[in-house]
């Protein structure tokens, strides 16, 4: 999957030799987005991938954002995992290019009918504004401070595969 948008980013899939920059982005949304000690289960899932991996990377090939999507055995539902762009690029359509890059790679699968995911309450704005729904919330379900909300998006009767 390669696109590109206005702004010259280019998102495709992702390459070990991607690791470092995608931690990288991880760290420059420390502390609001994710607790320090996600970072070891952040790098562990890179390592063993459950589904496709997407990064958006800059003209000069440097990873600003990353976020993948995964189908687990017996659920008709994707979860959109470990979606983020380098912090000081939010607000300029990164994220939302991703996440739609990730739901249509999602919907491509002829069994999904649904998409998924868990964020904190800095970016379940973000998400209700592209269609998602909060489901669930636990306070301090990441940590102090730090709220996890599942969210899901109802996909319409057709809108699966293609």
């Amino acid at each position: 999957m390669l696109m590109r948008d206005s702004q010259e980013f280019l998102i495709r899939e992702y390459r070990p030799t991607d690791k470092e920059g995608c931690v990288s982005v991880f760290e420059t949304n420390l502390p609001k987005f994710f607790q320090p000690e996600e970072l070891a289960e952040f790098k562990q899932f890179l390592e063993e991938l459950p589904g496709p991996y997407l990064v958006i990377v800059d003209t000069e090939g440097v990873v600003v954002g990353c976020g993948g999507y995964a189908l687990f055995d017996g659920s008709e539902v994707a979860d959109l995992c470990w979606g983020m762009v380098r912090q000081e690029l939010h607000g300029k359509g990164l994220g939302r290019r991703l996440t739609e890059a990730r739901i249509e790679g999602a919907l491509r699968d002829l069994s999904v009918s649904g998409i998924a995911l868990h964020t904190s309450q800095h970016t379940r704005g973000f998400y209700e504004g592209m269609g998602f729904r909060m489901t669930y919330m636990e306070r301090d379900g990441y940590g102090p401070g730090l709220h996890r909300c599942n969210m899901q998006l109802v996909v319409s009767a057709g809108e699966g595969g293609s």
